[in-house]
Formats: C-alpha cells, structure tokens, sequence
C-alpha cells in the first residue's frame, strides 16, 4: 500500500510538472516522460554519495557526478535551465560532505576519534570525551570572536554530547519545553537523508528565543505545528506529511502566486517563500530544492532557530507574528558573514480544516533586507543595522550566545577536572610495571 502511494504520488506530481515546463515552454526530452531529471539526479546523488563514501572514495565522486550531469544535458536544450527539471550546484562544502564525519574532514586529532569510535564505543557511552583541544580550537574559528561554535550538520560525538549537556541544564534552569515536532522514531516514516537530529537545532532555539509560552497555550501549539510542518516539508516525502490537508494545500507568499500541494512541496519552503521579492536579489526560477537550502545551510552552520511571538486568533483561521534568527557565521553567494545575529520578524495565517491540518498557509515579511544583508549589499546609512526588527522582540530569556560561551568554558573546566582527577587515582593504584591509562578518546590508548 505504502508503494501504491509512493506512486501515484509521484505520477501526480510530475503531470504538474509537465504543466509548468510547457508554460514555460521547455522541451520534454525522454528523461521528462519517466520522470524529472532533477528528482532522479538528486537521489542518485545521494545514493552514489553515501556508496561511495561507505568505500572512502570521495575522490572519484565529483567525476562520477559530473559524467553523470554531462549524459543527462546531452538530451536536452540551452534554454532548459530554466525548467523545473534543472538542478543547480550546491556549495563545495555542502556537495560532497557526509552526515557523518569523513577521514577527508578529519582535522587535529579527529582521526583518531573515528578510529576510537569502532573500537571504544561502550568506554565512550559510560564517559564523556575529555580532550577538548582540537574540537574547542575548531568550536572558537568564530568572525564574531572566540564564543564555541555548535553547527546544526556535520556535528561530532563531542558536539551532540556536550548541545545534550548545556541544552538539559538551560531547560532545567528556565523551565523551557523542547519543541514537539511529533513522533520522528515512527519506523513508517521514510526519510529523505535519514532521521534528522534536532539537539543542536533546539539548543539554539532555547538560547535566543525571546518567549516562554506556558504548557497548553494557544501559542505553543502553534509554534509546535509550524516546527512540525517546517520538519516535514524539509525531510519528508508530501504523501507523509500530517500537518497538511493533502487534497487542498496551497502556500502564498506577501499576496503573491499561490503554490498548489504539487508545487510546493517540489521547490521547498525557501523559494516560495522568497518568490516576491527582487530577482536581481534572488530567482527563484533558476533555484531547486536542493539548491536553496544548500544556500541557507552554507550561510547559516548553527541553524535558522523560529518562534512564534503572538497570536491573534485561533482555528480555523489562526493568526499570528513570528521571529526567525541566525547567526550569519557562513557565507552566502561568496560573501562571508561577520557573525552578526540576523532578525525576521514577520505576519502569518493558517487557514486550516475541522482536524486542524493546513489547507492554505499565508506569510508576509520584507525578504529584500534579509537578501541585502546576506549578499553585503545594504546600504549603510539606511537607519537600520543588518534586517529590520520590525515589531519589538526584546531579548533571549536564556542570554543568547554569550551563555553558550560562558555554560561551554564551565564545562570544559568541568572536564579537565574530571580527567585530572581520574589520571591521579589510577597512576595511584597502578602497579610499578604497569603504564597509567588515559580516558583521552585521542591518546591512542
């Protein structure tokens, strides 16, 4: 039943886009009557990638690929790129770059981490790693100074160990609830990279969000559905999506094009969402998927943390303004980001249906400042500093970046503690002929 769905849901979607290419007036090569170039090509991508990085050959994957995209264009015409079936080029990093740690990533110690962790993984689930020295050096690589650096991809076992650590303590210390975004252990669920892990994405939800809003709000329930939906439009498949009504959705953007639940899904969040604004900015007819989330991903390593400020009116017809934050530490279309922490502040309805699914989602905000500020061309002088607040946010309950660094260095002191102490008892207690043993997951004991 799950296969029968799977297909005809794709056969629905790629009709739709036979439809938007012979709008556009783009050829229908034969790769079209199958299927979009670009859904194959992307999940080919994905499934050559992990292979091959399953095997160590990273090298040889950009030629594979690139052979791969040069068939595919032998088939189809010039003016093609602006079809739906066109995938445009990530970002170096994010091209080829695993979820898991590669030996071609592995810097100052790290490979011995990876070798440790085939060998020592029950010793590493009963103690934390002690040696902060090469992650602390590559946490503090920050524009905005030496503060620790906790990126949502990519994250180490010392990364997800220490989000957990400073996460429990700042939930404990304010009583903050850790967004529900539903059941992700589901084992129907199929996912497009595998089941994302959201710690570190909580961690700097609860760091700079400016609201608490109470167990049973309104307002919670809200911000827990928009995290949801926001989680399955990036992750999962549209036939699995619960947030949504399937049959009526549609999304809009500042009054403009009203995306249908074929379209939507297929361009993701991010172009429909910057559908309105100045194409000399950003076109969203030359981007994918894959492509504008590539961007924001490079330009935002520590995540895009959202929250729900308040709300107007309740179902079905749900009000309400929200915030989104980052950190600009990345770079975005070759201009790198100075550290400095970006505000969206912006106006949303829900329309939704008797069991409280999405049948139309409406946003408003200034996309323009948020793509000035990105790619370095605001002016200054404007009477703003970076993207416009608009409504009075206030500031992080938690204190922001600041207590991650101080709550990171208590930690490490904590640490270096620990591992002196243990050094002392066991040098104590060894024999004359035996040699102490270190808890260092990178001393190669």
């Amino acid at each position: 039943m799950t296969q029968y769905s799977t297909l005809v849901g794709f056969l629905k979607q790629n009709i739709r886009l036979s439809e938007i290419n012979a709008q556009r007036g783009c050829k229908s090569s034969s790769i079209n009557r199958l299927g979009s170039s670009s859904w194959l090509e992307s999940r080919l991508r994905k499934k050559t990638q992990k292979t091959l990085f399953a095997i160590g050959l990273t090298s040889n994957y950009r030629s594979i690929m690139s052979s791969i995209q040069k068939s595919n264009s032998d088939d189809t015409s010039d003016h093609e790129s602006e079809c739906q079936d066109t995938l445009a080029p990530l970002p170096d990093d994010l091209l080829i770059r695993p979820h898991a740690i590669h030996k071609d990533d592995l810097k100052n110690g790290d490979e011995q981490q990876s070798h440790n962790e085939q060998h020592n993984d029950n010793e590493q689930q009963q103690s934390p790693p002690t040696n902060t020295t090469a992650a602390s050096k590559r946490r503090s690589l920050s524009v905005s100074g030496d503060r620790p650096i906790f990126p949502v991809r990519n994250a180490t076992k010392q990364d997800m160990f220490h989000a957990r650590k400073i996460l429990d303590t700042i939930q404990k210390e304010h009583g903050f609830l850790i967004p529900d975004r539903g059941n992700l252990d589901d084992p129907s669920i199929l996912w497009k990279e595998g089941k994302p892990d959201y710690t570190i994405a909580d961690l700097h939800y609860l760091l700079g969000k400016t609201k608490n809003h109470p167990e049973g709000s309104l307002e919670l329930f809200v911000e827990n559905f928009i995290k949801t939906w926001e989680m399955e439009a990036t992750h999962k498949e549209f036939y699995q999506w619960n947030t949504v009504d399937q049959s009526a959705y549609e999304v809009q953007a500042n009054g403009g094009k009203i995306y249908d639940s074929v379209e939507a899904p297929w361009i993701g969040n991010y172009n429909w969402l910057l559908s309105t604004c100045n194409k000399e900015l950003y076109d969203t007819s030359k981007e994918t998927f894959e492509s504008s989330h590539g961007k924001f991903r490079y330009a935002f390593p520590e995540g895009f943390p959202f929250e729900v400020l308040e709300v107007f009116s309740g179902p079905p017809k749900i009000t309400f303004t929200w915030r989104h934050w980052a950190v600009f530490s990345g770079e975005f279309e070759g201009h790198k980001g100075d550290g400095e922490t970006i505000n969206i502040t912006g106006f949303g309805v829900i329309t939704v249906n008797d069991d409280t699914k999405a049948k139309k989602i409406e946003i408003y905000y200034n996309p323009d400042g948020l793509l000035e500020t990105l790619k370095g061309t605001r002016k200054d002088g404007d009477g703003t500093e970076g993207v416009d607040k608009g409504l009075a946010i206030g500031e992080p309950i938690a204190g922001g970046l600041e207590t991650l660094a101080t709550m990171m260095a208590a930690v490490e002191l904590e640490e270096e503690h620990d591992e002196g102490t243990s050094t002392e008892t066991i040098e104590g207690k060894s024999s004359e002929g035996d040699k102490p043993r270190s808890r260092c997951p990178f001393s190669g004991a």
